[in-house]
């Protein structure tokens, strides 16, 4: 399969991730306890997470990089970042605002380092 099928699915994980996490926390946010809600948000966030690392590192090995990259290896740290941020959202709502934020705020490094970091090296 070409590349840019391997970074459309990429993307459409992030999407979905964003997507799952930004309805958690607006639950925790508006203080609602739906059950339908917060199953939709996990799965669509799990979900986001297994595409996000399935294209990510087939497009890594199409394109020919080297797995130990520094600005991949934080694009894995911030996978498992991420991926571990749920468990924050379901059980401590009071962060909900905070974990907002940090959540954009890994995206938009994770951009950085692709996008700016990587042309660099």
């Amino acid at each position: 399969m070409p590349a840019y099928i391997y970074q459309v699915l990429h993307v459409i994980g992030i999407i979905m991730l964003f997507t799952g996490y930004g309805a958690l926390l607006a639950r925790s946010l508006a203080g609602s306890d739906s059950p339908s809600l917060r199953k939709l948000g996990s799965i669509t966030s799990g979900i986001g997470l297994l595409l996000i690392l399935v294209a990510g590192f087939a497009m890594i090995s199409k394109l020919g990089h080297s797995f130990s990259a520094p600005w991949l290896i934080g694009k894995m740290l911030i996978w498992l970042i991420l991926g571990a941020v749920i468990v924050l959202i379901n059980r401590k709502p009071a962060l909900a605002k905070g974990l907002w934020w940090s959540i954009i705020a890994l995206g938009a490094l994770a951009a950085v380092l692709v996008y700016i970091v990587r042309f660099q090296t």
